[in-house]
């Protein structure tokens, strides 16, 4: 028995290393497959399809090649704890036979004890041959009870306000005090310090600066997609860690620089905006205010074309307008745009501009934009750099001072910006 006991743990040892080393090559060559397959034109564009292939296929010959290693001695000590039981049936037999034979036993006292030694032998040795099983089954129990023991930085709680029965349509009232936040990757690294916003109900505040300089951080706070490290953000004056914040986001929308739609029909992508089921009227009203009606009546279909997966069978102006139409539907207090126009052409930009203008009529709304001359009519302009706000104030306050804001104009010849 100890020496099947010794051989079946190190074989459970054995299997527990390797199904944990091959499920991480597998998850590498996975994540080289998927991201070849979603950036598929990019990699025929650059002529790499045999070049992805050639690596998915090296990747995949590693985890045979050093599975196989790994299996061999997990299979010796398989093998081991099989072999030992007939041993102990061969040797049994002798030894019983020789008790025999000098008459210390009888025929029934051998027979009963080799039968006993035999069976919990193979007992022992067909528990073992189940460790694969075991294996498998502990790495997918650890892993579910991993997963329920992880606990969300932003945490739901229904019995927070806002309540449901509240419908309040206001313009939100955003005020940031003293807010610092860094990622738990780097939490030395302050992404944002110091930072002081007060947005008042209705009006439209502009986040400018050079990339990486924290303003998408900031709308994802407002969002509430993180909580400050330092500081708060309140929404009326309630803290926002104050909030249920599924309940808080459903006065808050979000129009990205790259927006989201889904496999299905105009109509659809539109009314995801809301939870319960909308009309045809409250789809076209969102449409119009977005600028769409136009574009969706040209459409074969109309509302009920077929948007493609991700979107892809329409333009990137298109794609913009129907997510203002589906931020619009929500009838949000509270409008945040993270560079929404960055990526578009002139022409798709002043149709969506238009339709971000019309979008901004009474709510409140926070902006990121690249492209100056889209937030030059903010109320308020603040401009960020390394992390905190460095100036702030009107388009031609900010002009007048000849300052970060200024330089950045003349950067990017906005001779509509920049008077001669």
């Amino acid at each position: 028995m100890p020496p099947i006991v010794f051989s079946g743990y190190l074989r459970i040892r054995l299997e527990f290393k390797l199904e944990d080393l091959t499920g991480k090559r597998f998850a590498s060559s996975a994540a080289l497959a998927s991201e070849a397959v979603s950036a598929i034109r990019t990699v025929s564009s650059l002529a790499l399809e045999r070049h992805i292939l050639a690596r998915y296929e090296d990747r995949l010959r590693g985890v045979a090649r050093d599975g196989i290693k790994a299996l061999v001695w997990t299979m010796f000590w398989y093998a081991l704890t099989q072999s030992i039981s007939f041993l102990a049936m061969a040797l049994g037999f002798w030894y019983g036979g020789r008790l025999i034979s000098t008459g210390e036993y009888t025929t029934t006292q051998f027979f009963t004890v080799f039968i006993g030694v035999i069976f919990s032998g193979e007992a022992a040795a067909a528990f073992f041959s189940y460790t694969t099983s075991l294996t498998k089954s502990a790495t997918a129990a650890n892993y579910v009870f991993r997963l329920r023991a992880m606990k969300p930085a932003v945490q739901e709680d229904a019995s927070k306000p806002p309540f449901d029965d509240e419908k309040d349509k206001s313009p939100a009232h955003i005020e940031v005090q003293d807010l610092a936040f860094a990622y738990k990757s780097r939490p030395h690294a302050k992404v944002l310090e110091g930072i002081d916003i007060d947005v008042r109900p209705g009006r439209f505040i502009a986040l400018v600066g050079a990339s990486g300089c924290g303003k998408s951080t900031m709308v994802s706070l407002l969002e509430r997609f993180y909580d400050p490290v330092t500081g708060r953000i309140s929404c009326d004056g309630a803290p926002l860690m104050d909030l249920c914040p599924r309940k808080y986001r459903r006065g808050v929308s979000l129009v990205q620089q790259e927006p989201v739609l889904y496999q299905g029909s105009v109509r659809d992508n539109i009314a995801m905006g809301v939870e319960v089921d909308v009309t045809d009227a409250q789809v076209e009203a969102a449409a119009k205010q977005s600028n769409i009606s136009d574009f969706v009546a040209s459409l074969p279909n109309g509302f009920a074309t077929m948007c493609g997966s991700r979107g892809t069978q329409l333009s990137g102006g298109q794609r913009q307008r129907i997510a203002i139409a589906r931020a619009l539907i929500r009838e949000p207090r509270l409008l945040l745009l993270d560079e929404a126009t960055s990526a578009l052409d002139t022409e798709s930009e002043r149709v969506v501009q238009a339709a971000l203008e019309e979008a901004q009529s009474g709510r409140t709304t926070v902006a990121v934009a690249h492209r100056l001359s889209t937030i030059k009519d903010a109320d308020m302009i603040m401009v960020f750099a390394r992390g905190k706000i460095v100036e702030s104030g009107t388009h031609q306050e900010l002009l007048d001072k000849k300052g970060v804001y200024y330089e950045m104009c003349l950067g990017q010849s906005m001779d509509r910006a920049v008077p001669t």
